[in-house]
């Protein structure tokens, strides 16, 4: 935003510097960066990303910047940038904008007066108004600056020096009167982002994306050092960034000083305090982690980790997880999350895993005991899963080394699931349909599978169960539809719960979609609180971002509900300015909030049959329909099937998108959106299910 407070001939210098961002090939673009440690978010423009051409993620969420203005975002990428000048590169996560400032600085700036040392400035044209591609916010804004600063002369701004260089910043003079000036302030609500995230993620229908270099690198790691033990488990190894220039620092004193906080926490809560001990003395018998023996040997590439308890309250098994921190800064300013590869994706996504599951007579599912836990990590790399623990204050702090896969690594999510895949790449001669479920049937270590019969569905049980056993993935919470599939199991390794309900990767919140076995239905566990008493455009959105529906079961609810927020983001002041984040809203909007609100907790008592077929059903048929008006837009699929007993027909899916606000939209406009949106339907259904069928628009 500008203001006119400054005194006139003055303004203020900010600091810019000249960077190298690398695109997906390797190859390097010079961008012009503003470093701004009053932003908690980095921003790049949308005309630098597509030169980058760097694969996006769709978000929705709003930033907060000065006077509570608000600017919604609606991608990300995330890029390395590095400098010319010192062996500096990172890599960040940016939020993309059309412009994120005005050029900088707002003025032509007179230096040929100043007398600027010899040293190489960070943005040689540093007072000549021009474009800014990037904000580098607070995030990485003090390790970025090596706290040398000389002055120019009196009333002049500051060198200020950065691994890109000396930066020009400070109050100055300027021959041109009401000189604007500009004033960056930036927040988000990282929590409240990560959900809404998944709520769009949930309401598109996935296209394939083609794999960057990172996870090209990293599946190549995968490929070429997994190898297997004696006792068939997988030894895989840290996916690790070559770049030289992302170097882990020390990291034992804040391992050290945020235990003993720990430590001070657990005292004061003996009940907390014994189920941390259980849970680390289980990890330490289950020789999931091994104790070193004094004196370690610290020369060696290594990193200590920070640990705190997550709880789970709606957890059948542990209530208490003790999370291990891979995201605190070591004193380089990087990470172990940083020095990690993340990887791609490689099981399929959870639209097309449930609609299959829905299409089986007989329905088994499990989940593989902890997972992370059961697939060892190299020898070598365990140094870099150092923690510090002791059960008794009276006792000397120890160092332990995790031994397998830990959760809340970047790579864990890719190396789990890879190495199922591994399984049954490995095994698939010897268990043919058990390697087929292992690699299409698993969303993360949640099995969704079934068969045509009970004998069928016996055997692939069995098939499945040895398979995964022989590399010491234990499955455990069986259910089915059917008692008779599960009738020779030890109870022990049965579900405890009448209903199975998907988790979360890495999660101690399920997502809220149920299957209740006894009576083979699918219903929604959607927990809303009771509306607050001042309603903002924050605590709706983070009402609507607890609304779980990957197949779109209760899309015309869901489509009211996308309305609403559209309202939202098209509010504005009196004054023509975007609705701020955390103002009450209108009492118009506040009323017909409330009503919707008090309408959303019926999606509880919403059941649907999960077997969309009919087991002895002659003739299948996919019925594909979309429609548009002048608000929004869907397509839907219902399996139609005919048998001896009559005719069955069940909705499989639907999607919806509301009408953009930008532009005048026709509806004979939106019904081509509808008709692409079906179209890519039908590719995702006809790719994802096994019925026989004919498909019918």
């Amino acid at each position: 935003m500008t203001v006119q407070s400054m005194p006139v001939h003055s303004t203020v210098l900010l600091e810019t510097v000249i960077v190298k961002v690398v695109d997906q090939h390797g190859k390097e673009y010079s961008a012009r960066a503003l470093l701004d440690s009053a932003s908690m978010c980095n921003f790049m423009t949308k005309k630098l990303a597509n030169t980058l051409n760097l694969r996006r993620r769709k978000i929705e969420i709003s930033v907060s910047g000065i006077g509570e203005s608000t600017k919604h975002i609606k991608s990300k990428l995330t890029a390395t940038i590095r400098s010319d000048m010192y062996p500096y590169s990172t890599s960040l996560e940016f939020l993309i904008l059309k412009r994120p400032t005005v050029n900088l600085p707002t003025v032509p700036i007179d230096t040929s007066t100043w007398r600027i040392p010899k040293v190489t400035l960070a943005d040689p044209r540093f007072h000549v108004p021009s474009d800014i591609d990037m904000v580098v916010g607070g995030e990485t804004y003090h390790e970025l600056h090596t706290g040398n600063k000389v002055s120019i002369g009196e009333d002049l701004p500051y060198l200020i020096e950065t691994v890109f260089g000396w930066t020009v910043s400070g109050r100055t003079s300027v021959n041109t009167p009401n000189t604007p000036q500009v004033c960056h302030l930036t927040t988000v609500d990282r929590n409240l982002e990560n959900a809404l995230q998944k709520f769009w993620e949930l309401e598109t229908v996935e296209q394939c994306s083609p794999l960057s270099t990172e996870e090209k690198r990293c599946e190549e790691i995968y490929a070429t050092t997994t190898t297997r033990d004696s006792s068939g488990r997988y030894v895989v190894r840290l996916p690790l960034t070559l770049d030289p220039l992302i170097p882990l620092g020390e990291s034992r004193s804040i391992a050290e000083r945020r235990f003993l906080s720990l430590e001070k926490r657990l005292e004061r809560d003996p009940t907390t305090k014994e189920a941390y001990c259980r849970f680390i003395n289980e990890y330490a018998n289950l020789s999931h982690m091994k104790r070193i023996s004094d004196p370690v040997d610290d020369t060696k590439a290594h990193c200590y980790l920070p640990h705190h308890p997550v709880f789970k309250n709606t957890s059948s098994t542990t209530k208490l997880r003790v999370v291990f921190d891979a995201s605190c800064k070591t004193s380089s300013g990087y990470s172990m999350y940083n020095k990690q590869l993340v990887g791609p994706t490689v099981q399929q996504d959870l639209l097309s895993i449930v609609m299959r599951f829905r299409t089986h007579p007989i329905a088994i599912v499990a989940d593989i005991e902890k997972m992370y836990r059961q697939i060892l990590l190299h020898p070598d790399d365990r140094s870099y899963q150092r923690i510090l623990w002791r059960s008794s204050p009276a006792e000397p702090i120890a160092t332990y080394e995790l031994q397998t896969v830990t959760y809340g690594f970047a790579s864990a999510p890719f190396l789990s699931t890879c190495t199922l895949q591994k399984v049954a790449q490995d095994e698939g001669k010897k268990y043919p349909v058990a390697a087929k479920v292992a690699v299409e049937d698993f969303y993360i270590d949640d099995l969704l599978s079934g068969a045509v019969d009970i004998q069928s569905a016996i055997r692939l049980r069995r098939e499945l169960s040895t398979m995964l056993l022989s590399a010491g993935l234990p499955l455990r919470k069986w259910a089915s539809n059917n008692p008779a599939v599960l009738s020779d199991l030890d109870p022990e390794y049965l579900a405890n719960s009448p209903y199975h309900e998907l988790q979360e990767p890495q999660s101690v919140s399920t997502l809220g979609l149920v299957w209740q076995p006894t009576s083979d239905s699918m219903r929604f566990n959607v927990q809303l609180p009771l509306p607050a008493q001042i309603l903002t455009k924050r605590k709706i959105m983070s009402y609507i971002a607890r609304i779980f529906d990957p197949l779109g079961l209760v899309g015309p609810i869901i489509t009211v509900v996308k309305l609403f927020m559209q309202k939202l983001w098209s509010l504005k002041t009196d004054s023509g300015d975007p609705y701020e984040w955390d103002r009450p809203l209108p009492q118009r909007l506040e009323n017909d909030w409330r009503q919707l609100h008090s309408t959303l907790d019926s999606i509880c008592n919403i059941t649907v049959p999960r077997f969309v077929s009919q087991s002895s059903a002659t003739s299948v048929q996919l019925h594909f329909f979309c429609d548009a008006s002048e608000k929004a837009y869907g397509a839907c699929c219902y399996v139609r099937s005919e048998s001896t007993t009559g005719i069955s027909i069940q909705l499989l899916t639907a999607k919806s998108k509301v009408a953009p606000l930008s532009c005048v939209q026709t509806v004979a406009r939106l019904e081509l959106c509808a008709a692409v949106l079906s179209s890519n339907l039908y590719k995702k259904v006809v790719s994802s299910v096994s019925l026989s069928t004919d498909a019918y628009f």
